[in-house]
Formats: C-alpha cells, sequence, structure tokens
C-alpha cells in the first residue's frame, strides 16, 4: 500500500502581507514579490519531522517564518490558525494556507535489489525508523491516529508585526493553544515571543541547559531543564520556602517525535516560573517516583530574591553562571601586586573528600574570572606562579562584594624574595658574593633579577638587603641528602601544613611552611630514614616528614601500580587460595574482588574459576594507590615513544611471556607510551617484589613477576642497559605483570 503526500507548497501565490511563500517565484508583480522558498523549508512528512525535532514549533531564517506542528491526521479540520499584527492591514488581509503532510507509506523492497533496499533504508532512516522493519508500515497504514505535519510560512515587512494563534478543538469548543509573535524592525525578522530564548527541541534544551545550567533567571522567569525517565516512575518535584514565593506559568517540552518510540528514553522540558511574591526564595528540585513516598533525590537548588513586585529576580544561586573578580593586594605596601612576567596561578582546593583542586591563571591585577563559583569560603587557596626571583604567598582572603552575577574577592599576598642572584635555582654562597660584587659597581657583576635580591622589600638593592641574604644564608644551611633520586615521584600534601626543615630532624630548623594540596617531588633522601624525604618548595630545598606522630602520611604519593594481573596455569585442575601482601602501596581496585584474598580453581588452560561468586576469568586483576616504591633506575632503556611497541615485543619475548600474556600488555602499555617523546623504562626486581609479597596455595613451581616503571622523557638519556635471565616454565606456573608511570619534576 502506498499512500501519496496529500500536499506541496505550489507556486504561484501572491506574497502580500503575511502570506505563505511559493516554492519559486511567483508569476505576480515585481513589486509584489518578496521573495522564492528557501531551501531548508520542509517539503515532505519526513523533513517536517525532522525541522521540529531540531527546531521546534517556530524558526526564523532568511526572514522566512517557519510554523511546524504535529497533529492527528482524522483530526486535520479541528486545527487552525488565525493572523493579527500590523502585517494584516497591509494591501489585503493575509490569505495564508496551511500544507498539511502526511506520512507516505513505501513499497516494500525486494531484498535482492539493493539499490530499492538502500533506498528504503535510508527512508526509514529520515524516519527515525532505526529496525528498518516493515511491519511498522504496515501497522502504521490500519493506525486511526496516524499523525500529521502542518507546515506555514511568513514573511513580515520591515516595520511591521506578525501574530500567529494555533487554535485546536476541544469538546467543540475552539481555544488557543499557542502564540507566536514577530516584528521587523530593521530589515531583520525576530521571534519575539517566550520561544525567541526558549527551547522547544531537543538540541536547544541541550545547548540551553549547556550555556546556563539547570537552572536560570531570564528577565522575570526562572527556567528549570528537567529531563526525566518518566517509564521508570521519575517526577519532578519542586519544593520552596521563604518570604517569597513562585509558580510554574509554563512548561516547554523538549522531546524527539519519534514515529517508533525507543525504550527507557526520556522526557525533556524547560519549566518556566513567575514570581507571586517579594522576597527571597529558596527552591529545591529534586526527582521523585511515581508510587513511592521515598523523600525526593535532590537535583539543584537556587536562592532568588524576588523584587519590585515580581519584575525583577536576583539570582543569589551557588550554580548560577557569573563571574569572580581577585584583586591581590601586597601585604607589606598596601598596593596592588605587581604580578612578574612568567606563569602566576591561584589554585582552590577543596577541604572535604574528595579533594579536587582547580587553577585559576592570572593574567591582570584585578583579574575576573568566567565562574561564579570561583570563590567558596570553605576551600583553601594559593598561589602558584613560575619564578625564578621568589615567589608569594597568600595571607588573606575575602569577600568584599556580591551581586546576582558578580562576586568580588580581595587576596593579601606577601612577597618572598629567594636571594637567587645569579639565576641557577640554588641559594648559596655565590650569591652573596654577587651581589657583593654588583654593589661595589663591578662591571662584569649582573644580577639575573633584581627583583630576587629585594629582600629588604623597599623597591631598591642596598647593603641592607647584603645583610638579609647573608642571614637567609646562615638560617638556610641545609644537609645535603645521602642519596639523590634522579627520578622522584610526584607528591600531594595531605596535611593541613607540612613544615620544611634543614635536616630531616624535628628539631631542625624550619624553613618554609607549605600548605595543604600542594604538589612536590622527592629529591633524595637518608639511609636509614624512611619518612623523611629532600624536596623543593617555591625555589627552597629542604626535609619534609611524610608520617606524623599519630603515624598518620602528611603526602600522598602519585605513583601507582597500574593493572598488575595474574595469570596461573596448573598441572591440573586445582583449588588456590592467592593473597597479596602490600607494604608501600594501598590496594585500590580488584577484579574478581579480593575477600581476604582469592579462593580460585585454576585450570590448565589458565582459565579461573572464583569461589565466591561463580565466575570465570582469564587473570585476577589488581592495582594500588599512593605507591611509596623507590624503583630502581639505575639500569634501563630509554626508548623513543615510536619505538615502544617493536621494544616490548622483544624484550616481553625475552622475558618470558607468552604471546597472549604479552599481547594483553602491550594493548593496555602502549597507548600510554608511544606518544612520549621518550621513555625511560626499567623493569623492577627487589624494589617491586619486596613491597608487593604474592602469597600463593599451593606454592607455585614456578613464578615469573613483570612489573615495568617508566619516566616520560623530552630528551633521550644514557643508560645501562638490564640483562634478563630466560624464564623456564615449571609445573604450576605464576605469571604476573604490571607497571607503573613515574611524573617526575624534570
Amino acid at each position: 500500500m502506498k499512500t501519496r503526500l496529500l500536499a506541496s507548497l505550489t507556486a504561484g501565490m501572491m506574497l502580500l502581507s503575511a502570506v505563505t511563500l511559493p516554492p519559486v517565484q511567483a508569476a505576480v508583480p515585481e513589486d509584489q514579490v518578496i521573495g522564492t522558498l528557501p531551501d531548508w523549508v520542509p517539503q515532505d512528512f519526513a523533513d517536517a519531522l525532522q525541522f521540529y525535532n531540531t527546531h521546534g514549533k517556530s524558526y526564523v531564517h532568511d526572514n522566512v517564518i517557519c510554523l511546524v506542528r504535529p497533529m492527528i491526521q482524522y483530526r486535520e479540520d479541528e486545527y487552525s490558525f488565525s493572523l493579527s499584527g500590523s502585517m494584516t492591514m497591509v494591501n489585503t488581509p493575509a490569505a495564508g494556507e496551511s500544507k498539511i503532510y502526511e506520512l507516505e507509506i513505501p513499497e516494500k523492497p525486494d531484498p535482492e535489489d539493493p539499490q530499492a533496499v538502500a533506498a528504503y533504508e535510508a527512508y526509514c532512516e529520515r524516519l527515525g525508523i532505526y529496525s528498518h522493519d516493515y511491519s511498522f508500515f504496515e501497522t502504521y497504514a490500519v493506525c486511526k491516529t496516524q499523525q500529521a505535519f502542518e507546515v506555514e510560512l511568513f514573511r513580515v515587512l520591515e516595520n511591521y508585526d506578525l501574530t500567529v494563534s494555533w487554535t485546536e478543538k476541544y469538546d467543540g469548543d475552539l481555544r488557543t493553544t499557542e502564540t507566536f509573535s514577530f516584528a521587523n524592525t530593521d530589515g531583520t525578522t525576530t521571534e519575539t515571543d517566550l520561544y525567541g530564548w526558549l527551547p522547544d527541541s531537543a538540541p536547544e534544551f541541550n545547548d540551553f541547559l549547556m550555556q546556563y545550567g539547570r537552572a536560570s533567571v531570564h528577565g522575570n522567569y526562572i527556567a528549570y531543564c528537567a529531563d526525566l525517565h518518566a517509564a521508570a516512575g521519575e517526577k519532578l518535584v519542586m519544593t520552596q520556602s521563604g518570604e517569597g514565593s513562585i509558580k510554574e506559568v509554563l512548561q516547554s517540552y523538549c522531546t524527539p517525535f519519534e514515529l517508533e518510540p525507543l525504550d527507557g528514553s526520556g522526557t525533556a522540558s524547560v519549566i518556566l516560573y513567575q514570581p507571586v511574591t517579594d522576597g527571597q526564595v529558596n527552591v529545591e528540585w529534586g526527582i521523585g517516583r511515581q508510587w513511592s513516598d521515598d523523600e525526593p533525590e535532590p537535583q539543584t537548588s537556587g536562592i532568588y530574591e524576588i523584587q519590585e513586585g515580581g519584575t525583577v529576580i536576583r539570582d543569589f544561586s551557588p550554580d548560577r553562571k557569573g563571574s569572580t573578580v581577585f584583586t591581590f593586594v601586597d601585604q607589606d605596601t598596601g598596593a596592588l601586586t605587581v604580578f612578574p612576567d612568567t606563569w602566576v596561578a591561584l589554585r582552590k582546593d577543596t577541604v572535604q573528600a574528595p579533594h579536587t583542586s582547580e587553577m585559576f591563571e592570572i593574567t591582570s591585577n584585578p583579574c575576573t574570572v568566567d565562574s561564579i563559583r570561583a570563590y567558596d569560603e570553605q576551600c583553601n587557596y594559593a598561589m602558584e606562579m613560575d619564578s625564578d626571583a621568589g615567589y608569594y604567598t597568600l595571607t588573606g582572603i575575602s569577600l568584599t562584594n556580591e551581586t546576582s552575577d558578580c562576586i568580588e574577592v580581595t587576596c593579601t599576598l606577601k612577597w618572598n624574595a629567594n636571594g637567587d642572584a645569579d639565576g641557577n635555582g640554588e641559594l648559596n654562597t655565590v650569591d652573596a658574593v654577587l651581589l657583593q660584587r654588583w654593589l661595589h659597581a663591578d662591571p662584569d657583576a649582573a644580577l639575573s633579577d633584581w627583583t630576587a635580591m629585594d629582600l629588604y622589600r623597599d623597591g631598591r638593592i642596598d647593603v641592607l638587603d647584603l645583610c638579609m641574604l647573608k642571614r637567609l644564608l646562615l638560617q638556610q644551611a641545609v644537609i645535603p641528602p645521602d642519596i639523590f633520586s634522579g627520578y622522584g615521584g610526584l607528591m600531594t600534601v595531605t596535611a593541613d601544613s607540612l613544615f620544611l626543615y634543614t635536616a630531616p630532624d624535628d628539631n631542625a630548623r624550619v624553613i618554609a611552611e607549605i600548605p595543604r594540596f600542594s604538589n612536590l617531588f622527592e629529591l633524595g633522601y637518608m639511609e636509614g630514614e624512611p619518612n623523611w624525604l629532600y624536596t623543593r618548595f617555591n625555589g627552597l630545598k629542604g626535609w619534609i616528614r611524610t608520617v606524623d606522630d599519630s603515624g598518620a602520611q602528611t603526602v600522598f604519593f602519585d605513583a601507582a601500580a597500574d593493572k598488575p594481573v595474574i595469570y596461573l596455569y596448573p598441572e591440573q585442575e586445582t583449588d588456590v587460595h592467592v593473597e597479596l601482601e602490600l607494604t608501600e602501596s594501598t590496594l585500590s581496585t580488584t577484579y574478581p574482588k579480593y575477600q581476604d584474598g582469592w579462593d580460585i580453581t585454576a585450570f590448565p588452560d589458565g582459565t579461573l574459576l572464583n569461589k565466591a561468586d561463580g565466575t570465570h576469568h582469564r587473570y585476577l586483576f589488581w592495582d594500588s594507590v599512593n605507591c611509596r616504591t623507590r624503583f630502581d633506575f639505575t639500569k634501563g632503556f630509554c626508548v623513543a615513544g615510536s619505538d615502544t611497541e617493536a621494544f616490548l615485543k622483544e624484550q616481553l619475548t625475552r622475558m618470558g611471556l607468552t604471546e597472549s600474556e604479552m599481547n594483553e600488555f602491550i594493548v593496555y602499555w602502549l597507548p600510554r607510551m608511544e606518544h612520549n617523546r621518550y621513555n625511560l623504562i626499567a623493569f623492577q626486581g627487589e624494589a617491586y617484589t619486596d613491597s608487593a609479597r604474592l602469597h600463593i596455595t599451593p606454592e607455585p613451581d614456578s613464578i615469573l613477576r613483570v612489573f615495568m616503571a617508566y619516566v616520560p622523557l623530552e630528551h633521550a638519556v644514557e643508560t645501562e642497559p638490564q640483562e634478563f635471565t630466560p624464564f623456564v616454565r615449571n609445573g604450576f606456573t605464576v605469571v604476573e605483570w604490571g607497571g607503573s608511570e613515574i611524573v617526575t619534576a624534570g
């Protein structure tokens, strides 16, 4: 069965006042012809469906107005529209006619005709019938509530306006369902009703949500973007409190029109609220259940100040759009801080778990940040900068002014000159000698950065600065480490504050106080002092204590043992118990779940049956975080990132992995390594096995544990290559592989 479209937009219609547009230039006097039909105008049911799902009910483009509404086909005589506005007074009354598009039922394609099948499937795709099932059309052909689309086109002449009202019969009465208004004041037609900004389609909904957030203020409306799964019984619950009050006035549905609805698809709409009573109103939106008395799950909250009889709404919601202006003041001078010509940032750190950090680059003073949430009195703040001259510490931060779209914050900073006269990153007696020569006008004595030498903070360099530099050298005489870490890893301070000492001793002189969430790198350590590390903070080198008096860690090591996997190959079906003993990291994720070990049945082909839940596995997976192991890089390989695949194939085969084990290793690690310029790679021995012990019962006859640590590098380095003893698989064999990326300061 195949039906034709009921109507198409035909040529020859005169374009006087607000009338529909012809598809081609009309055969009428030139001064009465407005234009031709744009190619984006819907021409059939599929066009109208896609148009409606993209633009919603109304769309203005190329100075053409297009209105599209879905309707029930057998009720098409009950739908109508009316026009008003100044356009109806031009020449003759409006004579527009709506165009009704029905769904055209295609012929069932011959499965032996690829071209016919492709055309049929393309038509299904245009209609959103992704199953391509012809039974849909057979069912639709006899359906009593077939759909249709009404398409209306208008144009507004300059200096005129137009109002279009949609009407529909309900119980014999004609009711207005939608009203659209348009104006052309300067040669460009614009929509002047709510739908000029209010979404009524899925793409518009998504853009609106991305731009304004879940709840936002527009004039004297509060708009809330709701997306619910009604089939699962979800419902929106709005509660309000306070002196002010609001009420719902409109819901704009943005859910796509679907001939063949998808299972589990949700509904999207924008709900508009208007003020009822002046005063502050606190609004909570949540998701509840149709058939449950449980408390709704909170989604969004809003704080609104309603003023001037409901005509003004000021938004003070935590998630509102807006900006934050930071002003930085020098603690010593009271003037605006002048930052060095380097990278400067303000770091915001949450206090409660999970801990997160956010960086705001400071490019001016005052500096505007495009976020209303940049300041939070519940968060910690610190300054970070790349400067060879010294650093700023944040000594105070306070809110100084707040409006609905802007927060103003004042930050008090103290400058700490580092006294590095020669700019080599080290503070020593050479700097004092250089400054003394400079003060004596030695022409060969040049200071790297005069601000690094202004220790007295008076804007000039003189003998007072030399005296302070000598005192600083005496105070900061630091004991060097026994062992310098060539590739020490990254750490994050977790204590509220951490002291930098001149020696690994609580009684040593304190050089600086390091704020929480600061990032540090291990530079060295002392033999026999496992809880002390040599590091650098803001140009100052010294010692930190990594464990406090209570035994809690003061820093979190960012290194991790990533994806160690354990293969077991018994000679016959065997019940096996596997336990991990981690002494320098914290177990994070396991699969299958680790419950005081794994109890499994292992088969000769490597298949594992987890006794706890009856699931089958290829291997046992685990990883850990806060890895404190000092990996050994005295021997290894420096490999170009582009050569990583070939290198791993060669070395893993030499070490004794099978092809399948090697492939699984490479699939995991290659994407993380091949895009680095170089990788320094060292396969670990006792440094790994002593800190991550395996206890397996019954005891395996042969075991191979491959753990790769690597450091991404910008430049190649020379290193002595490692050598490996060939692994022989005898009897009950266990194989493990894993690795860790080490992020270093250089």
